[in-house]
């Protein structure tokens, strides 16, 4: 086995038992929360559950919205990710020691198991180097030509130089190959690839169009 190989292995055992202890302990004291407010039986471990899960859910939906260039600062995922931990930290600490120290120590598996599921979703949502297959084969008229006029790509103007990474390549991408074909993107074509809010697709549709194999684009 090599050292990558033993690394990963190492990484999901660690991230896995983390994981599993912080979520059992958050689960048990939300659990015992709602057992000593007077749910019983089944209800307090389905009031740890949905807890437990709108925080995970919602932690995704947000990395989602983020990774996909959401220019809304308060979206429906964060508020419900935002109450979703104050109930959970709220259950931490409810039934502890009444003391700095007794609320650090009760908290701690939680925001363990929270710290744990953050990077999980950092590594899951990473962009990928290639968003678009290349194509099998060139025509032999394309082959004649030299490669910078047989994929131009687009200048990055400023609403392209404010995208995050993934999201610009795939722009990038997108663009190069309908102006290879000889016509303007649209903004019907990057709503294909990308999640754009329309006043933002409309000024890169603007911007990307500025000019077609090289030959500006008259009105």
């Amino acid at each position: 086995m090599t050292i990558d190989k033993l690394t990963a292995a190492l990484r999901v055992l660690i991230t896995v038992a983390l994981g599993g202890i912080g979520g059992a302990a958050g689960f048990t004291h939300t659990h015992d929360w709602a057992v000593h407010h007077g749910q019983v039986g089944w209800l307090a471990w389905a009031d740890a559950v949905v807890i437990e899960c709108l925080a995970i859910v919602a932690g995704f939906e947000v990395a989602r919205d983020h990774h996909r260039g959401t220019t809304r600062r308060i979206t429906f995922p964060l508020v419900v990710l935002v109450a979703a931990l104050g109930v959970q930290m709220a259950a931490q600490v409810a039934l502890a020691e009444p003391s700095p120290a007794g609320w650090l120590v009760a908290a701690m598996p939680a925001l363990g198991f929270l710290v744990v599921v953050k990077l999980l979703m950092r590594r899951t949502l990473e962009p990928t180097a290639a968003t678009s297959p290349a194509p099998a084969s060139e025509p032999a008229t394309a082959a004649a030509e030299p490669a910078a006029t047989a994929r131009p790509a687009p200048r990055r103007g400023k609403v392209l130089g404010k995208l995050p990474a993934g999201i610009r390549d795939t722009v990038t991408a997108t663009t190069a190959d309908v102006h290879a074909a000889g016509r303007p993107v649209t903004a019907d074509d990057l709503a294909a690839r990308v999640a754009l809010p329309d006043a933002m697709l409309a000024a890169l549709v603007d911007e990307l169009n500025a000019s077609v194999n090289h030959h500006p684009v008259t009105a």
